[in-house]
């Protein structure tokens, strides 16, 4: 059964969701979001017999809003410190697209606090494509009209940015419904882009040369991310690949199980033999 509380930690509560016993998983999500996108693979670990343990990063979902900017090593120090407070001396770590840079991080910062990593999406941009996606995905100043319009126009960026992530949908109830929810989430967060700032900012390529920590690299097929996928796996030596076909798994509850499929094998691979 899955269950929502908070922890305190130095830079505010951190809001989370959690499900199983066993050896822990821990699911950062991709930003924009919330934990609410890891909600059908929380179960899935649980029923696999593992400990699964979502976070709404600081400044998204439920957890407290972020004061002046954070880096990403912030935002792994922050990890680290939910960890303590959950208990969990050992984990697998996932991290989805600028979350896949915090999970790095947090392995180069405590490598013997993580049996694994699991990169899901690593965007090994250059310095001028980095700059370019951060102008256009940051939404203009928000003008409130009496008619309602702005919110029209929230939503038509929305469904841009959902296309951009997923560029073979078409618009659907379902796509439509996702988009709703990555709205919710733009707006909990009021818009903040200082996450893209991190981002920008984060030598992914030196962090890529330093972890010492089994990586797992995923991607899907039809994530723009997936031409970042074979750099991964030529910058971590000993690093392990999967790819999912066509559209990422972690867009959909049904494809839970298949979500959860590689990582599942990779960790079982290194956990000790009385504990898998």
């Amino acid at each position: 059964m899955q269950r929502f509380g908070y922890i305190d930690t130095t830079r505010g509560q951190v809001h989370y969701r959690e499900a199983g016993r066993g050896p822990a998983v821990l699911l950062l999500h991709w930003a924009p979001g919330s934990s609410r996108q890891y909600a059908a693979a929380v179960e899935a670990f649980a029923a696999e017999g593992f400990r699964a343990i979502a976070p709404d990063l600081p400044g998204f979902g439920s957890s407290c809003r972020r004061e002046g900017h954070w880096s990403i090593g912030d935002f792994a120090d922050n990890v680290l410190e939910c960890m303590n407070a959950w208990g969990v001396v050992r984990c697998a770590l996932v991290g989805g697209h600028i979350s896949s840079e915090i999970a790095l991080e947090a392995a180069i910062r405590a490598p013997g606090r993580f049996a694994m990593v699991a990169l899901d999406g690593t965007p090994t941009w250059d310095d001028a494509l980095r700059q370019q996606i951060l102008a256009k995905a940051t939404p203009r100043p928000i003008e409130l009209r009496e008619d309602g319009a702005h919110l029209q126009s929230l939503w038509q960026h929305m469904l841009w940015e959902v296309k951009m992530w997923r560029p073979n949908a078409h618009y659907d109830t379902d796509l439509g419904r996702y988009a709703m929810k990555l709205l919710n989430a733009r707006m909990q967060a009021g818009f903040d882009m200082r996450p893209a700032r991190a981002l920008l900012e984060y030598d992914v390529f030196a962090a890529l040369a330093a972890v010492r920590v089994p990586v797992l690299a995923l991607t899907a097929t039809d994530d723009p991310l997936h031409n970042c996928h074979a750099t991964v796996l030529e910058r971590v030596p000993g690093a392990t690949g999967h790819c999912y076909a066509g559209d990422h798994p972690v867009h959909s509850r049904a494809r839970a199980a298949e979500f959860i499929a590689p990582i599942v094998a990779r960790y079982r691979d290194l956990l000790p033999a009385d504990s898998a």
